[in-house]
């Protein structure tokens, strides 16, 4: 009952500041909302009224949602997420959902895009989502936003994030259809790829999902991070900023596996990493790449790829809906050297789906993901009736 008087308020707010929902908006204000799941996950815990500022301009509604979820170790946890209602009322059957998964921004409380302003890219993609009639739901990763740290690239912390913001977005009483599509980049698309298997292997999770997006899709982590940790290696200067996510995210997990390796720019670097977004993690670096943060370039821990391999790996042969992947070739924050078998691969696994995978040429890792809103669009079209 919280939940709902607070919704309410929270609705009359935006239909005043949004007069191209206000009808939808007092319908929706007098509804109630659905049961909490019985097993306590997913439960909506509060609705805030965003700041304009933090959404997208096509978005005539924008609303913070605050939900429980699980952390890197299981214990129950609270998690945010961002609401977006295109203008105009719904169709029958309620608003298309397409639910959002970020790429890599920060791990430290302070880092969660749905209370920071959204980047132009973003907005440019996510306007014509909106623009098409879509609702869109944006999970920000638990520890993001609610105290402690986001477990960088978790694939149980990143997948139980998305499914249960898509439970708590069902106790709003807010007109959406049953049918989801989940569409992510680079770290935002291992976490709908980790979703989507998170899902076949558990019914309890809200049913619909009839289709993934997966951009700049890190396909091989063991091998690439590897590379990427090498003297010799090259790629963008946020490669850094993310050895240092990953590397705060081992340790933190596993206590002693890492900071033994570090050198002593490293131990100063991952430390500054739990709480510094990326931007200003990169900049810290002053230039320097991943091999500065370990004694060793060619092995960072004794037991790196095996760790990265339990942190990041999610079940390639449980694929439930059908799957788009695209690239950028020139791509160089996420080089796709295995990307192109990666599809054929997937889709031996999961026969019953149809996987597509496209090369953007001349295109980087957010270019891509640019490039191929077309194609998202026309698949938008064709998976969510």
């Amino acid at each position: 009952m919280v939940v709902r008087r607070r919704f309410a308020s929270v609705v009359r707010h935006a239909a005043l500041a949004a007069g191209a929902v206000s009808a939808c908006a007092v319908l929706i204000a007098t509804a109630t909302p659905a049961v909490a799941d019985s097993t306590d996950l997913g439960r909506l815990e509060n609705v805030e009224l965003l700041n304009g500022a933090w959404s997208f301009d096509k978005a005539a509604v924008s609303l913070g949602l605050t939900y429980t979820t699980t952390d890197q170790r299981d214990n129950q946890a609270r998690a945010t997420a961002g609401l977006y209602l295109p203008a105009g009322l719904p169709p029958a059957g309620g608003w298309p959902l397409v639910v959002w998964a970020h790429g890599t921004i920060g791990i430290g409380n302070d880092c969660a895009p749905s209370h920071r302003p959204q980047s132009e890219r973003n907005r440019s993609y996510f306007n014509q989502i909106l623009d098409n009639g879509y609702a869109v739901l944006a999970p920000d990763y638990q520890g993001l936003g609610t105290g402690g740290n986001f477990s960088y690239y978790n694939t149980a912390v990143e997948s139980r994030s998305v499914l249960d913001a898509v439970t708590a977005v069902r106790g709003l009483p807010v007109p959406l259809s049953r049918h989801w599509v989940l569409i992510g980049q680079s770290e935002g698309a291992h976490a709908v790829m980790s979703a989507a298997a998170l899902y076949a292997q558990n019914p309890r999770y809200a049913a619909g999902l009839t289709g993934v997006v997966a951009t700049g899709l890190r396909t091989n982590p063991p091998k690439s991070l590897r590379e990427m940790f090498r003297a010799s290696s090259t790629g963008s200067d946020n490669q850094v900023g993310y050895a240092g996510y990953y590397l705060a995210a081992l340790e933190e997990l596993h206590p002693g596996s890492v900071t033994p390796y570090l050198s002593e720019f490293g131990r100063q670097y991952v430390e500054k990493a739990a709480t510094e977004c990326l931007s200003d993690l990169v900049a810290d670096a002053q230039g320097r790449r991943p091999a500065a943060l370990v004694a060793d370039p060619d092995n960072p821990t004794p037991t790196f790829e095996s760790d990265i391999r339990s942190l990041v790996g999610y079940q390639e042969s449980l694929v439930p809906a059908d799957v788009m992947i695209g690239y950028g070739t020139a791509d160089i924050d996420v080089p796709p050297a295995d990307t192109p078998a990666y599809g054929p691969t997937l889709q031996s696994h999961n026969p019953w789906v149809h996987v597509s995978v496209t090369a953007y040429t001349g295109k980087d890792h957010s270019g891509a993901f640019l490039a191929s809103l077309p194609d998202a669009l026309d698949f938008l079209h064709t998976h969510l009736p």
